[in-house]
């Protein structure tokens, strides 16, 4: 860890407001839309999405996988820091009084040549998210707005794969992560989604073997890249040096790094709303890195943190476990109510 560090973890992604409606199969059949899927639209499908669940109940909160990983990491007391592109309107500043609020620092850029970058969640009655995100202003970020100083005084920067859409963005990426890896700082880096994966595979295998300490993915992600089973996958990024956190739904999760290799048990809870589990369980692991716990109570916490918000509708995570995770690092042990959660033999 760097002494001295400004930031505990700081981010560039794509800035957005998620809106999250509860549908029906229906819905997504009329939109013509993958369940489970992240969707890129454009502008008049996403206004023909927003007009149908017109008058409907919806939440609204930050956007954007690493924006989330972010929020709850800001909400568990480190110092972080996001960077992205915004535009000059009603969600702009949304994103950026939400951002002041949380304490989160504000590394926004405003532009007026797009709107502010939106995502509709549709949440069926199983649980499952189905996104639809129009980038908007996100996708003119470009290397002249890095802030190379704070990405070289934080102690990890995180980056996601949703980021890798334009020419511009990408640039933009690779140049901090190169100023990251030069400033000896932890790169952590979440693959993001199915989706992405089979369009970026060649970038996403560069990142974790020329850049990555830490790698998220989920069990078909790794499929996707590799072409293995999670154990053989993880086998393979642990065996460049990185911290494999893959996640295995109902399974749990597996974390290896070396030789150490660690099953996480399932945490039980009743699905209602998975958007943002990988993301939680991103800010769990991080929370637990950052505070030199082990990798087994990493892995723990981060199953228990993505339990929680998947057990809710909305992507936050609820008051009573940020103080149960906060307990834990003040060294009052693990708190009751989790360790009965996670001792239940009943999977999610």
């Amino acid at each position: 860890m760097m002494d001295g560090s400004k930031f505990d973890v700081v981010t560039i992604c794509n800035a957005l407001v998620d809106i999250s409606y509860q549908a029906s199969n229906a819905d997504l059949a009329k939109f013509q839309l993958t369940k489970g899927h992240m969707h890129l639209v454009d502008s008049a499908k996403q206004k023909a999405i927003h007009e149908h669940f017109s008058g409907k109940n919806a939440s609204v909160e930050l956007g954007g996988s690493s924006l989330n990983v972010i929020r709850a990491l800001a909400a568990l007391q480190k110092k972080t820091a996001f960077i992205g592109m915004v535009s000059s309107d009603h969600y702009g500043y949304i994103i950026k009084k939400r951002m002041e609020d949380l304490k989160i620092g504000n590394r926004l850029i405003f532009s007026d040549e797009d709107s502010t970058g939106t995502c509709v969640i549709l949440v069926t009655k199983d649980g499952e998210r189905t996104g639809n995100t129009h980038l908007g202003a996100s996708r003119l970020y470009n290397k002249d707005h890095v802030p190379f100083d704070d990405i070289r005084r934080t102690r990890v920067f995180h980056v996601s794969g949703y980021q890798w859409d334009t020419k511009s963005q990408k640039e933009a990426i690779m140049a901090a992560l190169q100023a990251a890896k030069e400033a000896n700082c932890k790169i952590s880096f979440d693959v993001a989604d199915p989706a992405v994966v089979m369009h970026h595979k060649g970038d996403f295998l560069n990142i974790i073997s020329e850049f990555a300490d830490i790698v998220f993915a989920n069990e078909e992600e790794t499929r996707l890249l590799f072409d293995r089973k999670p154990t053989e996958a993880a086998s393979l990024i642990a065996d460049i040096g990185a911290i494999a956190a893959i996640k295995l739904g109902s399974k749990g999760a597996l974390i290896q790094k070396g030789k150490e290799i660690f099953t996480i048990p399932p945490v039980k809870a009743t699905v209602v709303d998975t958007t943002a589990a990988g993301d939680i369980f991103a800010a769990g692991f991080l929370f637990g890195y950052l505070s030199e716990m082990s990798l087994d109570t990493c892995g723990q916490l981060a199953a228990y943190m993505a339990s929680d918000v998947i057990s809710r509708f909305g992507t936050t995570v609820s008051h009573e476990v940020i103080e149960n995770v906060l307990q834990t690092y003040q060294g009052s042990g693990w708190p009751d109510g989790f360790l009965k959660r996670m001792r239940s033999e009943e999977l999610r």
